[in-house]
């Protein structure tokens, strides 16, 4: 079994007018977990003038189309449904956000910060904010990418023709995945799929 996984963006209340012109939106990640299309949400909530910063969520989400804030889904593969708890401790694993912005009283504003909370001095270099957005994008899925359970193309199925290859004096069973055009078998005890050459 299969779980299909997308990143989702979803419309904002409000924009945040100390980023940079442009709409921008809460983007997630989506794991559908159930057959009419309702699953997981993975990301990150807070706010960057936390002192904290933000903190990863995992919680239960309806189908994204059925929410009136849903702007658009992007497919990036499918993980193997076993494989969903290690998608959580991987997401937890993904450094959240950290504190961004402190109300400076002498400036009467907020202003960007350290994840200490000290200002940046005259001379430092000042990197973008990263939020919700930039976790997903930067982090999340790349994390997702690298972790070897993520199948842009999907879960290699069984194909009608089974062909056996001889691999150093052993006969294992491959099969032939006609998209990638190799062959395939599934190591239980590593617990991942091993591809010819």
């Amino acid at each position: 079994m299969a779980y299909n996984v997308y990143r989702v963006e979803y419309r904002l209340g409000f924009q945040d007018p100390l980023m940079p012109a442009g709409e921008r939106f809460h983007n997630v990640l989506f794991v559908e977990t159930d057959a009419n299309g309702d699953g997981r949400i993975l990301h990150v909530i807070g706010a960057i003038a936390d002192v904290n910063g933000m903190r990863f969520e995992e919680k239960v989400g309806k189908r994204p189309e059925d929410s009136n804030t849903y702007h658009r889904k992007h497919y990036l593969g499918q993980i193997p449904a076993d494989q969903y708890e290690a998608l959580i401790q991987l997401m937890h694993s993904v450094p959240a956000p950290p504190r961004q912005r402190i109300f400076d009283s002498r400036a009467m504003g907020w202003v960007q910060c350290k994840p200490d909370g000290s200002l940046y001095q005259p001379g430092e270099t000042v990197p973008p904010y990263m939020k919700c957005t930039e976790w997903v994008l930067d982090r999340a899925i790349p994390a997702l990418q690298q972790s070897g359970f993520l199948y842009p193309d999907g879960i290699p199925q069984e194909q009608s023709v089974t062909k056996t290859k001889q691999t150093q004096g052993d006969t294992s069973e491959w099969t032939w995945d006609e998209a990638r055009q190799k062959y395939y078998y599934y190591n239980y005890a590593t617990q991942e799929y091993v591809w010819s050459d």
